[in-house]
């Protein structure tokens, strides 16, 4: 809430506007410099084009993240332990929040000073009672460790499904050239296009500098 108040103060939207402005208009002069290196030196262009066409592959770099790990042996091993931490925290939390709650200091903690008093209260009791309840969840979770393990690990079993993000991306971790090609095969073309652009950006935006500035 706190970040909201801040977007809304004058002298940080202004300097949104100015800072969305002044990246659009460089970056127009630097498809204006592009442009115009396609048309007057292709070759130096395609050249300058393969040493910034760098692959990185996030497969390879993520391919650790997706190797499927079972705590579930080192939960059993210290199953009583984790159970009683578990148990303990969610009392000593549920307690707290039944009998030393004060709303309106719950309301200064979240930020919501800024919204009406009523909302306010009813957004903060509404955070007090999901507390409450995954604490509860958690003292269940707890006792069944203690006294059925064989349960818990059941539920457990429904709830572990993988999913592999590298499964549903795969392709789109694939170079696509495609666009290169055609301005390799039609460099003075594309140059053209490419000032065009550039040009239609620096002045979209050159005529929105004095505005914001």
């Amino acid at each position: 809430m706190d970040l909201l108040n801040l977007l809304d103060a004058p002298s940080i939207r202004m300097w949104i506007a100015q800072s969305t402005v002044l990246f659009f208009l460089i970056s127009g002069f630097v498809l204006l410099a592009v442009g115009l290196l396609l048309i007057a030196n292709s070759a130096a262009a395609l050249r300058l084009f393969a040493s910034l066409n760098q692959w990185v592959s996030m497969r390879r770099a993520t391919r650790l993240l997706e190797i499927a790990r079972d705590t579930r042996p080192l939960v059993q091993r210290y199953r009583y332990l984790i159970a009683a931490f578990v148990i303990a925290a969610g009392l000593i939390a549920v307690t707290g929040l039944l009998t030393q709650y004060d709303a309106r200091a719950a309301v200064r903690l979240l930020g919501l000073e800024a919204q009406r008093l009523e909302l306010a209260l009813w957004l903060a009791d509404s955070a007090r009672w999901l507390l409450i309840a995954g604490n509860a969840v958690g003292i269940v979770v707890g006792l069944l460790l203690i006294f059925r393990p064989g349960a818990l690990a059941g539920i457990e079993a429904l709830g572990s499904t993988w999913f592999s993000e590298r499964r549903l991306v795969k392709g789109a971790d694939a170079m696509n050239t495609g666009l290169d090609v055609r301005v390799a095969a039609h460099p003075r073309a594309a140059g053209i296009i490419v000032v065009v652009l550039a040009l239609l950006l620096i002045g979209a935006f050159g005529l929105l500098l004095p505005l914001v500035w």
